[in-house]
């Protein structure tokens, strides 16, 4: 949902009521909020529970959504600032390198061609490689990753909801990249 006019419709109509709507809201933000929650809780159950509060806060707040950014940086705030908040209370816990569905990575690179059996296996196991690097990666670089090439966030979208400059946001994607590649080479070589 990149049209702000889009965004302004979706928010009315959830303002509105239309349970629909917040449905539509969720489904269309989920995954962002996963690639913020993951990487930083390390319970499944803590995971599960607090994106339902931030989707639960995006819910009462959204009547003061102003769109001086776009509804997917007001979310991830929202999320990244739950998280930090979770962990505060809980300093025990660890903060976890997990990641699930890293192989929604690849399908985006799929092209419009049937796939034959052997193609199939091959992306199964590249995705499999780039599950296993992703999960290698520190949480921060993992985050930044994933807001950057799978939710399409501008660098300046991810400094702002983690709340770091944009040059530490360039820095932590460099040393993902980095990190990646080099984890990459390893895998596929052993």
């Amino acid at each position: 949902m990149d049209n702000v006019q889009d965004e302004k419709i979706l928010v009315q109509q959830v303002l509105s009521g239309d349970r629909k709507a917040f449905e539509r809201l969720v489904r269309q933000y989920e995954a962002l909020v996963l690639h913020i929650v993951n990487p930083m809780i390390g319970n499944l159950a803590d995971r599960e529970d607090l994106c339902q509060e931030i989707f639960i806060k995006v819910y009462h707040h959204l009547n003061g959504f102003e769109f001086r950014s776009r509804l997917s940086t007001w979310i991830g705030t929202i999320a990244c600032n739950a998280c930090i908040n979770f962990l505060q209370k809980k300093r025990n816990v660890p903060v976890g390198d997990l990641f699930r569905g890293s192989e929604t990575v690849l399908e985006n690179l799929s092209n419009d061609l049937p796939p034959n059996p052997e193609d199939l296996l091959i992306k199964k196991q590249e995705a499999s490689f780039l599950t296993t690097a992703i999960e290698q990666l520190p949480g921060v670089q993992k985050t930044v990753l994933l807001l950057f090439h799978h939710d399409d966030l501008s660098l300046e979208e991810i400094a702002q909801i983690l709340g770091i400059p944009v040059n530490t946001v360039k820095s932590h994607l460099f040393r993902a990249r980095k990190s990646l590649k080099s984890i990459l080479s390893r895998i596929s070589t052993s």
